[in-house]
């Protein structure tokens, strides 16, 4: 008899303050007036809401995610899935991220890791749900008409698996995700998970990453380990090379490929954050447990293939909403959180602000520091102009999205860079 999912015990979750919430009166008042005016520098609108439709496996459109829930139990009882709660994985993309022929080549693929997803895990009913954005209104029918393709071919290739589209208006991948989560939370479903459009999975990633998840009693979040390839840019070049170096920020799930308990993002992501593994980082973060990330894991046989950087331009543009992200998460959440992400997550190693990492030997370790204090006066920069529009209160009423103006996916063949011993 194949084994359904089996949740554990909820873990704990960490959830935002407020700019004047009692709970920070009992933070240092340095820390404190710093924080606030980071959080108050920033003010978007408070929910990334937007109309969805709901195309289902019959091909009728519903609004709302309960009837869409409701239509795909149904549609999983005549696939003759398992009893139990099911998995919902989502590809997020845009109708102008690609052409329709590489959209089905990547779709394609991921299709064939969801497809061993199901063979290795035949007790778990499983949902595909497939976001199409558009941004101009004349684009809406093309999104309308290029999702309705791909989701055919979904049917064809994965008979065991119930396909759900979404189309909706971007830019935001945050707009999909709870859009995908609204659907998981009607469903009863015990787990969201999302894969990129510019990311490539070897073969039984996917299933592992279940396995992990399965492992964890389905709470937490797990991702994949991430192998990075380099474009033809000089920048993808450089940064990759202190990406190696600087390991920053890399030993938690990312949002190119992670699996979550419906629960760590139940209510979909607020409308102040548009970093997806930023916000499930900050909610699951421990710092007062033995091992900080437990609930934070990455699956070491679960690859995931991405190209580090673009054109230096867009990089650049790339790396300030990053560390606007970053100072919105520190300036949020509470302040053992934010301290332990600061110091062991975003900064580790660069000494002697922080502790001195030579696990790689002293060159590596000063290389490290180095590069490390770079990013900080780049940080601090970026820091100081949220900080400012916060006590003025004149605060950034969005963070510009900024994608790469190409987003190839890694072939299989593709040659990754070398990591340093």
């Amino acid at each position: 008899m194949p084994e359904p999912l089996r949740p554990g015990p909820p873990v704990p979750l960490n959830t935002p303050l407020a700019p004047g919430a009692p709970e920070r009166r009992h933070e240092p008042w340095a820390a404190r007036t710093l924080r606030a005016a980071v959080a108050r520098g920033f003010a978007p609108a408070p929910s990334w809401s937007v109309p969805v439709r709901h195309l289902l496996p019959d091909g009728s459109v519903t609004d709302t995610a309960h009837r869409a829930a409701r239509a795909l139990t149904a549609d999983l009882a005549t696939r003759g899935a398992a009893p139990g709660p099911a998995l919902v994985l989502v590809a997020p993309t845009a109708v102008g991220r690609a052409t329709a022929a590489e959209q089905h080549e990547r779709l394609d693929a991921l299709f064939d890791r969801v497809a061993e997803t199901t063979a290795v895990h035949p007790g778990v009913p499983v949902v595909l749900a497939v976001g199409m954005q558009w941004t101009a209104p004349e684009d809406e029918p093309r999104a309308r008409d290029r999702l309705r393709s791909l989701l055919d071919r979904a049917a064809a290739r994965l008979p065991q698996v119930a396909p759900l589209g979404l189309w909706l208006p971007g830019p935001g991948k945050p707009r999909t995700l709870n859009a995908a989560v609204a659907v998981a939370e009607a469903l009863g479903a015990a787990g969201v998970g999302w894969v990129d459009d510019d990311v490539t999975l070897d073969p039984g990633a996917l299933a592992h990453l279940v396995t992990a998840f399965r492992e964890g009693g389905c709470r937490g979040a797990v991702g994949a380990t991430k192998v990075p390839h380099t474009k033809e840019f000089a920048t993808s070049r450089t940064l990759a090379r202190a990406k190696e170096i600087t390991a920053t920020a890399t030993g938690y799930p990312h949002g190119c490929c992670i699996l979550v308990g419906t629960d760590v993002v139940a209510g979909g992501l607020p409308g102040r954050y548009l970093s997806d593994d930023g916000y499930i980082c900050f909610r699951l973060l421990a710092p007062g447990e033995p091992d900080p990330l437990a609930r934070l894991r990455l699956v070491p046989d679960a690859i995931c293939h991405y190209y580090v950087a673009g054109p230096a331009g867009e990089t650049r543009r790339r790396i300030r909403r990053l560390l606007l992200n970053h100072l919105v998460d520190l300036g949020d959440w509470p302040l053992p959180v934010a301290r332990h992400y600061f110091r062991h997550v975003l900064f580790a190693g660069v000494w002697p602000l922080t502790d001195w990492d030579g696990s790689r030997g002293r060159r590596l370790g000063l290389q490290k520091a180095a590069l490390g204090w770079l990013y900080l006066g780049w940080f601090t920069k970026v820091a100081a102009e949220l900080g400012l529009r916060g006590v003025l209160r004149r605060p950034l009423r969005r963070i510009e999205w900024a994608p790469y103006s190409s987003v190839p996916a890694p072939r299989p063949t593709a040659r990754p860079r070398q990591e340093s011993p």
